[in-house]
């Protein structure tokens, strides 16, 4: 109860470096959420794109139902395939006239239905990646009855790149956030410890132990992460708002974010007060910082 009292009582007594302080962890956690929401939407763009991933096997027109039905037990069983769904000619057409819209009309000129029977076959998620899907496609390509098949080859490798590509990019700026905040953190809060240098060296002058002289300090941090942390999501949920109005569900934003900014804002406050304190506890009693620095 103690160390609670002296943490309200220290940031009521430096309101100033309280609101840089707090300023500067708003700053560090809204960046970080708007991260976080980038990241999380560019995936699910990625999920949405990687489920449409699949084989269409197109059908010789001689084949009988029961040599359809042997087929699409076959295919079945290979490893990887989640589902083998049989679209007949005349689903095709419709599919077909359908996508053409206002120009359906043109199909009425053709006498008999141009497009073959196929089967869609949908993969498992570990499988739906360039060597797997490759390997699977010349199985069902080598089946007798299967005329041709399509899979888009280079697309598929192009998106497995690019995910690739973003997840390191993502990993790299998730880190250089994360260490920017707490570096940017632990410098503010260190003027705010040496702002109440004497208090500190009274402290240690008594006999008070480390522990019980930082304990006010990381309260202090903790709190300040929390309000930050809360007013950022505030400021987050907001900006969510004016997108999603705009964007329809284009834009995602999870309850799971806001803990994260929330739980990010607590070790913010908490590493940057231990950092900051710790370093002026090992320095000499009295000393002061050296001008220029």
């Amino acid at each position: 109860m103690f160390i609670l009292r002296e943490a309200f009582r220290g940031l009521s007594k430096n309101k100033l470096m309280a609101i840089v302080t707090f300023g500067v962890m708003f700053f560090s956690l809204f960046i970080f959420g708007l991260f976080l929401i980038s990241t999380v939407n560019l995936f699910l763009l990625i999920h949405r794109a990687e489920e449409k991933i699949g084989i269409i096997a197109f059908l010789d027109d001689y084949l009988t139902e029961d040599e359809i039905a042997t087929l699409k037990r076959d295919i079945s069983s290979f490893m990887g395939v989640k589902e083998v769904i049989f679209v007949s000619k005349q689903e095709a057409f419709e599919k077909f006239r359908e996508e053409l819209g206002k120009d359906s009309d043109l199909l009425e000129a053709l006498e008999t239905n141009p497009l073959p029977a196929s089967f869609d076959i949908e993969l498992y998620e570990s499988y739906k990646n360039p060597k797997d899907l490759k390997n699977l496609a010349t199985k069902v390509e080598a089946i007798p009855g299967i005329e041709e098949i399509k899979y888009g080859e280079e697309w598929v490798r192009i998106l497995d790149r690019v995910v690739k590509i973003l997840v390191s990019i993502d990993l790299i700026l998730g880190i250089i956030i994360s260490f920017s905040s707490i570096f940017v953190v632990a410098n503010t809060i260190k003027l705010t410890v040496f702002a109440r240098r004497e208090q500190i060296e009274i402290m240690e002058l008594v006999g008070a132990t480390h522990r019980f002289i930082i304990s006010p300090f990381l309260v202090e941090g903790i709190i300040e992460g929390i309000l930050a942390g809360a007013v950022a999501c505030g400021l987050l949920f907001g900006v969510y708002n004016f997108f999603a109005a705009r964007l329809g569900d284009f834009i995602l934003i999870t309850r799971e974010l806001f803990i994260t900014v929330l739980v990010f804002g607590t070790l913010l406050g908490y590493v940057g007060s231990h950092i900051s304190v710790k370093k002026f506890l090992h320095a000499p009693i009295g000393a002061e910082i050296p001008k220029g620095k």
